[in-house]
């Protein structure tokens, strides 16, 4: 695995869940060498930015989020790196990190894990997107934790909350009108696909395509 290789080697501390790393690149090699933006919530000690910043080269322009004042004294040798103080429970700091960070290609959320934290930052940055990203939010686990504001089958939990994407995406198929699965319907527009796994949910954004009916040739009607 390129990416879990590249973390071992890292100069400053990040921790990881192994199984991510198998993940990140099925879902975020085609970003490689391109020119891109990638925004990550909650960096601790900063070797994630650096793990991203090798894997996608110098070129990606990388952004690390954090509440803790402490990750203000972060040096990187990488000026395309930088790092914001900012709390993700705020709906006014991403309102003006929005405001002054448009082209976002990959969304990152690994700050503070409580339900509310998380549902908040989807719905500010998700519309906000570029088509064609890809936005992660990890360590969902905590969605069965009553300390997170979460419990199994609890409605207001990030996994229960993300299920109702999948009705999203399957919404020009039925004709059932309710007030919460509209909200999440305008918000998700251009998404094209919800990926669950042990502890992440991952959304590509890739945009609406028609579903179009294909057949071989010879079986096309001709009339």
């Amino acid at each position: 695995m390129i990416l879990e290789n590249i973390h071992k080697q890292l100069n400053k501390s990040s921790d990881k869940w192994e199984p991510y790393f198998e993940i990140y690149e099925r879902h975020l090699s085609r970003f490689r060498g391109k020119n891109i933006s990638l925004v990550e919530v909650g960096i601790q000690k900063g070797g994630s930015l650096e793990m991203w910043s090798e894997f996608f080269g110098s070129s990606c322009k990388i952004s690390g989020i954090d509440i803790d004042e402490e990750c203000r004294n972060l040096v990187y040798d990488n000026s395309n790196i930088r790092v914001i103080i900012g709390d993700q429970s705020s709906p006014e700091f991403w309102d003006n990190f929005l405001n002054q960070n448009e082209n976002i290609d990959i969304f990152i959320d690994d700050g503070g894990h409580f339900m509310d934290q998380q549902i908040l930052t989807f719905e500010k940055v998700f519309p906000k997107l570029n088509v064609g990203g890809i936005y992660i939010c990890e360590d969902c686990h905590t969605s069965y934790m009553p300390y997170n504001g979460g419990g199994f089958q609890y409605k207001n939990s990030f996994i229960e909350y993300s299920k109702g994407y999948i009705d999203s995406l399957h919404k020009n198929w039925h004709n059932d009108f309710d007030t919460v699965q509209d909200k999440k319907d305008k918000l998700s527009k251009d998404l094209t696909g919800v990926f669950f796994y042990d502890s992440m949910v991952v959304f590509e954004k890739f945009g609406k395509r028609k579903m179009v009916n294909v057949q071989p040739e010879k079986f096309k009607s001709t009339k």
